[in-house]
C-alpha cells in the first residue's frame, strides 16, 4: 500500500465493519483528505471510485466491494461480509478482479464525525 494511503487508513486498521460500511469509510476518509489539500477542480479528478465487482477464486467468482484511488485497489470485503477488514490489493489486483464485472457505485462521502459515529455504533452493537 502506498505510504499516504497507509497513513490515512491506519487509524481504522483494527475496526471491523461490514464490507459496505468499509466502502463508505474508505470513500469518506479519502474524500476528506482530498478536500482538505486540493482545490475543487483537482478534488473531482482525485476522488476515489467505489465498485462492486467479482473476483476470481479457486471455487469460482466471489462478489466484493472495492475502491480504486490513485491506481491502488482497496478490497473492502465480500458483499455479504458483516465483519470485514480493509486489504490493499497487490500489483496483481487487476488480474484478480473480473474487470468485466465492475459496477461503479455512487457512494456519498460522510463527514469525519459521521465516520466516527459509524465506527462507535458498530463497536457498541458488536458487543451486545
Amino acid at each position: 500500500m502506498s505510504e499516504p494511503l497507509h497513513r490515512l487508513l491506519a487509524p481504522y486498521a483494527s475496526v471491523t465493519l461490514s464490507a459496505f460500511d468499509n466502502l463508505k469509510l474508505v470513500v469518506s476518509v479519502l474524500t476528506a483528505e482530498i478536500s482538505a489539500n486540493h482545490s475543487t477542480e483537482e478534488a473531482s479528478a482525485l476522488r476515489p471510485v467505489a465498485y462492486e465487482a467479482q473476483r476470481k477464486t479457486d471455487s469460482g467468482l466471489e462478489a466484493f466491494y472495492c475502491v480504486k484511488w490513485q491506481g491502488v485497489w482497496i478490497d473492502c470485503g465480500r458483499t455479504n461480509n458483516y465483519a470485514a477488514s480493509l486489504t490493499p490489493l497487490t500489483s496483481e489486483g487487476e488480474e484478480v478482479i473480473d474487470m468485466a464485472s465492475l459496477r461503479k457505485l455512487d457512494i456519498s462521502a460522510l463527514n469525519m464525525q459521521q465516520v466516527s459515529f459509524m465506527c462507535m455504533e458498530n463497536a457498541h452493537f458488536d458487543h451486545c
